[in-house]
């Protein structure tokens, strides 16, 4: 992973691939942004090694997520990112005291590990009914290249041997859930339910927090976008805590 300095201040970056197939050009991540007390130039002359390094790659789209701080909007802006979307950090810290939302588990719908039979529909209802994210709230990214890429990142994720289940309900399936577990730690990838089934997103996130508890899980993270209301007030109903606000911005060469 590309690392570059600029006195005290650093930066890491990296190629990304899943993107690339999608938009048919080079693509690529500021993974990490650290000002270290250094002044707008110094930080402005790290953002320019980047896009000479961007350049010498024949990167096209770039994006990064960043604190909210003055000086990241900032240096950001004027280097030539602009703002598309923002998320929040979250975690539960206490897996192993949710007992008390396994009221809300309905009988009838059964999450269970997928099969490669399943991944077509699991792909449709990624494509069709997931419309938050950071390619997603992109306003220059039509929503085809944005479906497109939720379809090819589930087949990341079983290649990357993330732990992928099936919500079904009688047989069909309605919703899923993705994760991967180290230890006692869980980290929550993605969570929904089909729209016309939005009522059982509820007793799916209480489902998954049991299926957790009951593994020895104690602590589980995840990504949300600060977009999508519905979903904040469901984490806050399961008790999640807000760690921090991270600000997506985007360039384009």
């Amino acid at each position: 992973m590309p690392r570059f300095t600029v006195d005290t201040a650093a930066l890491e970056c990296r190629r990304t691939p899943w993107d690339e197939r999608v938009f048919g050009h080079p693509c690529a991540e500021i993974t990490l942004l650290d000002p270290a007390g250094a002044d707008d130039a110094t930080l402005a002359s790290l953002l320019a090694r980047f896009d000479e390094w961007a350049a010498a790659e024949g990167v096209r789209f770039a994006y990064g997520r960043f604190t909210p701080s003055a000086q990241d909007k900032r240096t950001l802006h004027q280097a030539g990112f602009y703002f598309a979307e923002a998320s929040y950090r979250i975690r539960h810290t206490r897996i192993q005291s949710t007992e008390a939302f396994d009221r809300l588990i309905r009988p009838g719908p059964v999450l269970e590990p997928a099969r490669e039979e399943d991944y077509p529909a699991l792909q449709d209802i990624l494509a069709e009914d997931f419309l938050h994210g950071r390619i997603h709230e992109d306003p220059w990214v039509q929503p085809e290249d944005a479906a497109k890429r939720y379809r090819l990142w589930l087949l990341d994720l079983v290649a990357q041997q993330h732990e992928v289940l099936t919500y079904r309900l009688k047989g069909e399936v309605i919703g899923l859930h993705v994760q991967r577990a180290t230890d006692t730690v869980a980290d929550l990838v993605l969570t929904g339910v089909k729209r016309s089934h939005a009522l059982l997103g509820v007793p799916l996130w209480a489902e998954a927090l049991r299926l957790n508890r009951l593994r020895g899980i104690r602590e589980a993270h995840t990504l949300i976008s600060a977009a999508n209301v519905p979903i904040l007030n469901l984490y806050r109903r399961f008790e999640f805590q807000f760690d921090a606000l991270l600000l997506g911005f985007h360039k384009r060469y």
